[in-house]
């Protein structure tokens, strides 16, 4: 891991939010092929992004940020965002503040792996599984993996 990298992410978290209500300072390294996303999320928190290898896409509101290796950018807090790696495999660090560290830890588990179709992501048993996961570290889900915030913000 590269601790620059760490120290740059949680020092872009600690000028972005107040520190007075976080339990845990979450700092994940993740991978996507060339093309997958996250779903669109929001966090009650800020949550920053750093790029380690590839080019990373960052959906923020409205806005698409690509990040190139060594930068990084906040999606502030109550503000629908995505990532997605649009030309290649994409490596990352993504960091937030939370209420548990080990919640978090399942949450990013459970959204790992694509679900068979996008009604997953809003319906039946899957969806409930993901939105109580994201619930508890105040994290709801707002759109498919794909989908980039712009149109989940219409849809909704």
């Amino acid at each position: 891991m590269d601790y620059e990298a760490h120290v740059e992410l949680a020092r872009a978290l600690s000028t972005s939010a107040s520190l007075e209500s976080a339990r845990s300072l979450a700092i994940v390294e993740s991978r996507l092929r060339r093309g997958d996303s996250t779903p669109v999320h929001v966090h009650e928190a800020p949550e920053a992004f750093h790029a380690l290898e590839g080019v990373l896409a960052v959906f923020v509101g409205g806005e698409e940020l690509e990040l190139a290796p060594g930068e990084s950018v906040v999606a502030p807090r109550g503000v629908r965002h995505a990532v997605r790696a649009p030309h290649g495999p994409a490596r990352y660090l993504s960091g937030s503040l939370v209420r548990s560290a080990a919640r978090y830890e399942d949450f990013l588990r459970a959204v790992a792996p694509p679900l068979p179709d996008a009604a997953a992501w809003t319906e039946g048993e899957d969806a409930f599984r993901l939105s109580a996961l994201g619930a508890a570290n105040g994290i709801s889900l707002v759109g498919a993996p794909g989908e980039l915030p712009v149109a989940a913000a219409q849809a909704a």
